[in-house]
């Protein structure tokens, strides 16, 4: 068989990254058991590289960051810093 090229899937949908990878001759294999193909999220990462020629039918290791990984929403504004405390003068408490 002629080898195949490990298509780019950094930065798509978990589930488009996996359509990616097959349509490609390759298997996306998240990292973490506990994401599925169907779950919502980025791929942040893969490994082998895009571009690297692989059999058919070769893993791609994915990352996928959701957004309860942190990922987005929530908070934000500015923390006010908290910086070194004072120095009481000797003899106070």
């Amino acid at each position: 068989m002629e080898p195949v090229r490990v298509p780019r899937l950094v930065g798509l949908a978990a589930e488009a990254a996996h359509d990616a990878a097959l349509d490609a001759g390759v298997l996306a294999v998240d990292q973490d058991p506990s994401h599925t193909a169907t779950m919502d999220g980025t791929v942040v990462r893969q490994q082998p590289m895009p571009g690297r020629e692989v059999k058919v039918g070769t893993s791609v290791l994915i990352w996928v960051r959701t957004d309860s990984d942190g990922g987005g929403g929530g908070g934000g504004g500015s923390r006010l810093p908290t910086g070194p405390r004072p120095l009481l003068p000797a003899g106070t408490k």
